[in-house]
């Protein structure tokens, strides 16, 4: 059976870094990142909710035909609200597919320290264009934003992220094992 794999949690958790490493386990397995998808719509950053929603809907557009042909799909994002989740959960049980959710906890100053050093020393291309609107200063509100969630979504699984990226994709991966 098919697995749509979300991997939630504010900017600097690692979301996309362990979508990735994840995808990479496994034969046709689809990292989908929806920030590549919005930043690849012309002139994106004119009306950022406009071409946010329309990144939404051609990633579930792509996740469905990738789910379809029987492979998985992990998707590293960062949602606050759940109306997207609820949209990618319903696409996998319409698919057939199971729904897995992970959400990356960490405390205010872990976060902190990491957007910090993700500003002074950015690893992905997209960190030099959410270190324009996401910095350190965000922590805590960050993290607040992450706590609301939890009450919205009981049934995500919460993975400690304060440790390595190693660590936490090994704990991501023992849960789907």
């Amino acid at each position: 059976m098919a697995r749509l794999i979300l991997i939630n949690g504010a900017p600097g958790s690692g979301k996309s870094t362990l979508a990735e490493a994840l995808a990479g386990r496994t034969a046709l397995t689809l990292a989908l990142d929806v920030d590549q998808i919005k930043h690849a719509l012309g002139r994106w950053d004119e009306d950022r909710t406009v071409s946010g929603l329309q990144a939404r809907r051609l990633a579930l557009a792509l996740a469905r035909e990738h789910l379809l042909s029987g492979h998985d799909v992990v998707i590293g994002q960062y949602l606050a609200r759940t109306e997207f989740i609820e949209a990618l959960e319903e696409l996998a049980r319409s698919q057939g597919a199971s729904f897995c959710e992970f959400l990356l906890v960490l405390d205010s100053p872990s976060l902190e320290k990491r957007l910090g050093g993700r500003a002074e020393a950015p690893s992905r291309p997209e960190h030099s264009v959410h270190n324009k609107s996401v910095g350190p200063a965000d922590a805590e509100r960050l993290v607040e934003s992450m706590a609301s969630l939890r009450s919205k979504r009981p049934s995500a699984t919460c993975i400690d992220a304060t440790g390595s990226l190693t660590e936490t994709l090994e704990s991501i991966i023992s849960l789907l094992d």
